[in-house]
This record gives C-alpha cells, sequence and structure tokens, in this order.
C-alpha cells in the first residue's frame, strides 16, 4: 500500500472514530441520566490513563524501528512488551472489571494499530473503526438499562476488533527481542505525551472526586463535543509534524498550517462558544449546564492547534527540550488547578484553559516569527467568526449558513486562497470526486472573488 493510501485510511478512521463518538454519546445521553454519564466518562478516563502510562511508547518506537530496519523480530518484543503491559493493567484494575477491559483492549489495540501503521497496511484499522463505531452505536440503547459499565465496556469494542485483524493477518509471536532499545526509544515520546494525556484527563477524575458524577459527566460531553470543533484539522495537523522534520525551510509552512487550521476551526468554534446552549439541548435540557465549560472548552481547543504547530515546528528543530518544559509547564499547571478548582465543571475547563495559554506563551516566545504571524491574524479570524457566532446564538438551523457565510469570508478575505482550497481538496478527495467537483468548486469560488 502506498503512503498516499495508507494516510487516507487512517484519515478516514479518524473521521469514522470521531462520528461513531457522537453518535453514541447522543444516543446515551437521551437514554440515561448525566450522573449515569458522568459514570461512564470516569471509567473511560481512567483506563485510558492505565493504558497510555502502561505503554511506554513501544508501539510508537516499532513504529521507526521495524520499518527502518525490516527486522520482524521488533514487532515479536513490542508484542512481548504489550502482553506484560496489559496483564498488568488488568491485575491493577481488577478493583473495576470494565476498567480492566477497556485497558486491555486498549494496550493490545495499541500495539496492533502501530504494526499495521509501520506495514503501511491501515485498512484494517479503518475496517475495525467502522465495525466497531457501528456495533457500539447499536449497542448504546440495549446496554443503557444495565448501568454505566455495560455502556463504557463498549469503547472495547473498536480496539478488539482491531486485536482480532491482527491476530488473523499477521504470524507474529511474542519473543523479548530488543526490548531494551524499543523501550528507550518510546520513552522519550512517552512522556510529553503521558503529561499531556494527564493534563487532559484528570479534569474528569478530578470533577468526579471533588463534585458529583453529574459534573464528571458534563466536562466529558463539553470535550468531546468541543474537539468537533477542531476535529477536521487533522488534514492539517495530523503529519504536520513528519512533514516540517524533512524540511529545510519550515517557518513558512508552519504559518501556512496554522493559518489553515484555524480558518477552518474558528468558525465551528464560534457556533459551540454562542450557540452551546443549543446543540447541548439537542442531548437533553439537564446537559445545557454544560454550556459554558463547552465555550470554554472550545476556546482553548482553538488556541491549541496554534500551540500544537509552534511545538511540531519547534520538535523538528531538534529543540526537544524545549518541548518536554512546555508540555510540563502547561500540563502541571492544569492539573495543579484542578485540585483547587475541580469542583464544577467550568472550573475544570477554565483550569484547561489556563494550560492553554501557558504553552502558547511559551512557545510563542521560542517561535516568535510564527507566533507573529499568527497575532496579525486573529483580528480577521475574528472577523470571519461573526456570521457563525451571531447566526448559533439563534438557533442550530441558522448556525448552517452562517458557518456558510463564514467560510466565504474566508476567501474573501484572503485568509484562505483557491490555491491552497484546491490542494487540500485534491490531496484529501479520491481523484474522479476531485475531477467532478472542481469545476463546480472554482465556480463558486469565482463568484466569491
Amino acid at each position: 500500500m502506498s503512503v498516499y493510501k495508507a494516510g487516507l485510511w487512517l484519515f478516514l478512521a479518524n473521521i469514522t472514530a470521531q462520528l461513531g463518538g457522537y453518535v453514541f454519546w447522543f444516543i446515551a445521553a437521551a437514554s440515561v441520566r448525566a450522573t449515569v454519564l458522568g459514570e461512564v466518562a470516569y471509567t473511560v478516563t481512567i483506563a485510558t490513563i492505565l493504558t497510555t502510562l502502561a505503554t511506554l511508547g513501544v508501539p510508537t518506537a516499532m513504529m521507526r524501528l521495524l520499518p527502518a530496519s525490516s527486522n520482524q523480530r521488533y514487532a515479536q518484543g513490542a508484542m512481548a512488551h504489550a502482553l506484560v503491559a496489559a496483564t498488568a493493567t488488568a491485575a491493577i484494575a481488577l478493583w473495576k472489571p470494565a476498567i480492566a477491559i477497556l485497558a486491555v483492549a486498549g494496550v493490545i489495540a495499541n500495539y496492533y494499530t502501530a504494526y499495521f501503521q509501520a506495514k503501511l497496511d491501515t485498512k484494517p484499522i479503518f475496517n475495525a473503526t467502522l465495525a466497531g463505531q457501528a456495533a457500539r452505536i447499536a449497542l448504546a440503547p440495549i446496554l443503557a438499562p444495565y448501568g454505566p459499565d455495560a455502556l463504557a465496556t463498549t469503547y472495547a469494542i473498536p480496539g478488539l476488533l482491531i486485536a482480532l485483524y491482527g491476530v488473523v493477518r499477521s504470524s507474529v509471536s511474542p519473543k523479548p527481542f530488543g526490548l531494551r532499545e524499543l523501550i528507550k526509544a518510546g520513552i522519550s515520546v512517552w512522556l510529553p505525551n503521558a503529561i499531556a494525556m494527564l493534563g487532559t484527563n484528570l479534569g474528569v477524575v478530578t470533577a468526579y472526586n471533588l463534585a458529583q458524577p453529574e459534573e464528571a459527566g458534563y466536562v466529558y460531553i463539553a470535550q468531546v463535543l468541543a474537539n468537533a470543533a477542531t476535529a477536521p484539522t487533522i488534514i492539517i495537523t495530523g503529519v504536520l509534524l513528519p512533514y516540517l522534520s524533512s524540511l529545510a525551510e519550515r517557518e513558512g509552512v508552519a504559518k501556512k498550517a496554522n493559518k489553515l487550521a484555524l480558518a477552518m476551526s474558528t468558525p465551528l468554534a464560534a457556533v459551540l462558544i454562542l450557540g452551546g446552549r443549543h446543540v447541548l439541548a439537542l442531548l437533553g435540557p439537564q446537559y445545557t449546564e454544560a454550556a459554558d465549560a463547552l465555550a470554554v472548552y472550545a476556546t482553548a481547543n482553538t488556541l491549541s492547534l496554534t500551540v500544537t504547530v509552534l511545538s511540531s515546528l519547534v520538535y523538528s528543530q531538534g529543540k526537544y527540550r524545549h518541548v518536554l518544559i512546555g508540555g510540563l509547564a502547561s500540563n502541571a499547571a492544569r492539573i495543579l488547578l484542578y485540585a483547587l478548582l475541580g469542583t464544577s465543571d467550568i472550573g475544570v475547563a477554565a483550569s484547561f484553559l489556563i494550560g492553554t495559554v501557558i504553552a502558547l506563551a511559551y512557545y510563542s516566545a521560542i517561535a516568535k516569527n510564527v507566533a507573529k504571524s499568527a497575532a496579525i491574524l486573529t483580528p480577521r479570524l475574528v472577523a470571519i467568526a461573526m456570521p457563525a457566532a451571531a447566526t448559533s446564538a439563534i438557533g442550530i438551523l441558522l448556525a448552517i449558513p452562517g458557518i456558510a457565510i463564514s467560510y466565504a469570508l474566508a476567501v474573501k478575505m484572503k485568509i484562505v486562497t483557491r490555491r491552497e482550497i484546491g490542494e487540500i481538496a485534491q490531496q484529501v478527495l479520491p481523484n474522479p470526486l476531485y475531477t467532478k467537483i472542481a469545476p463546480l468548486g472554482a465556480k463558486i469560488l469565482d463568484i466569491l472573488d
């Protein structure tokens, strides 16, 4: 499979997982009380923390060492580590079987996902994701009466399907080969990722323990919906780091990536900031309590796009210590503030936002030229967000034309050029589809020009 096709299947898998997750939560929210969703969020979050801590970055290390050496034994060593890590997480989580199931499935799924990526054979990842999300959506109303643990365990389905694909399609058997090298290479990427993961997920845990389970549910719902505003930008940011690393002149590409990501995300974030209450009302009237937290998370996620671009640039320049310091500073602040403000969903969201602002300030001081270009762009981004924001404050249906007007303004104000739109469409869409819609797209852009 070519690199392009491998990336396309990963992109489709990501979009499928996002959409499936949103539909699942809409169904679950309509079926149970906010307290139950809080219990589900807590269970899933604890399992995510255990999974991330247990992997030690070994799957990522395998993705680098296996293709570079063509030595299948690295896959065997990584599998041996995955089995040990899965056993350890199961033993730790025996106090709550649902967490044990999710953590074990997560560890094994991480291994096989990395294995398929290393082999550039990513279609099984998409197939497992599609089937798994469909199963979760179908099971949500059936399992809702059986309590939060039953709903939470559906998160294991996509991972278990990926593992099943792996067992069927690969002949790898676990052997303790290259474990020292795998762990050494994995730790370098695992530590900052683990810190970032804790900075995000401990908010749910704190709200659950310091407040009420329903507060944890509000935090989780706000996080899930806020992620929708930035999800499409994975087209740009998902492969930014390796792309920047391959270039000699990086700042120009980083400026362009930041501009495109913000132009794509800002109108959607504006809808959630001013119209989030209408979106949450679709889940049920009780969930409108999370409107303020949703607005704060949507703001933080939009700022995080620039943080992602700046940190990717800094990392691609080999300034690893700066990336570690930035991750530690921002997420340590979040974790400390969670303990102080974690008695409410808005307090948790504000803690996350403050951590994001710290990261933005830190990386801006290092990558000054790109940060300056982002600051200059800000007034125009606010301007294009206005139609989406104003219409969403009235209602969800009106937000749709409002978003369209916002994107039209992005073109009219030259934030995004015709050429850039064409480049993105050509990279993302299959060639036959691109060929069919390109003439129509050109006519629309002629009107805007």
